[in-house]
């Protein structure tokens, strides 16, 4: 055995940094980013309403671009699993299970509650409350740890109001979301902070590096019926017998 082989089998192994992809479609914003272990190589964010399946495809496709890496380099894809908007949810869901089984990436899925709080709010009691239309909202109640004291809910303003209350009493809480100001009159020490904070792709990357794969399947939370009303009969129908 000569000196260089000596020499290799001796030098210790470094450990491989973990490549995660983590990519938003769930509330108003299209985004993504890409990690070397907690080193982030890519963040790309775009304010969307709608028009996530022709936007999200060439991003991720740019970010690998930009991070030199291809897409069976991945490891680890997270993806939010809503609550949020119905359509952004099943784009970003079905994008990333595809992405999996083309690739041997681990496919996890993070509620978009839990990431908006990571994004925004580090320590202290929180309630997450996004405008879910129809004159309700979604809603989930964290500890000052980020521990689910209310897991995700779809409620009315009031009715969401009356749990978080009951929960927490007038104990000071931060209220973060786009459906914040939707409650009705809450305590004064309730403080309502970034009404139109989005989801922090780096946020999400983070969360879903410490998850357990299994036990954080990319399976959807819907909490209601989609808005879409199923299609009237056509116009001609029981003209043609079969």
């Amino acid at each position: 055995m000569d000196l260089y082989t000596l020499q290799s089998f001796a030098r210790p192994q470094l450990p491989v940094a973990m490549l995660t992809l983590a990519l938003d479609t769930a509330l108003q914003a299209c985004s993504i980013a890409i990690l070397r272990g907690k080193e982030v190589a890519v963040e790309n964010f775009n304010l969307l309403e709608k028009g996530h399946a022709e936007v999200l495809p060439p991003m991720v496709a740019r970010g690998l671009e930009q991070a030199g890496i291809g897409a069976a380099q991945l490891d680890r894809i997270v993806v939010t699993i809503g609550p949020g908007g119905f359509t952004g949810i099943r784009v970003g869901l079905a994008f990333a299970r595809a992405l999996g089984i083309g690739t041997s990436a681990h496919v996890v899925g993070i509620n978009s509650l839990s990431a908006l709080r990571a994004s925004h709010i580090h320590q202290g009691p929180c309630a997450c409350v996004i405008n879910a239309r129809r004159g309700e909202v979604f809603a989930a109640l964290y500890g000052p740890a980020g521990e689910v004291i209310i897991p995700p809910f779809a409620a009315t303003p009031e009715d969401a109001l009356s749990r978080l209350h009951t929960a927490f009493g007038d104990t000071p809480l931060q209220l973060i979301g786009d459906g914040a100001p939707l409650l009705p009159t809450h305590p004064n020490n309730w403080t309502t902070d970034s009404p139109d904070a989005q989801i922090c792709p780096v946020a999400l990357a983070h969360l879903g590096q410490n998850v357990d794969p299994q036990k954080n399947p990319p399976d959807p939370i819907y909490l209601r019926a989609p808005d879409a009303k199923k299609s009237a009969a056509p116009l001609f129908a029981g003209l043609i017998k079969q």
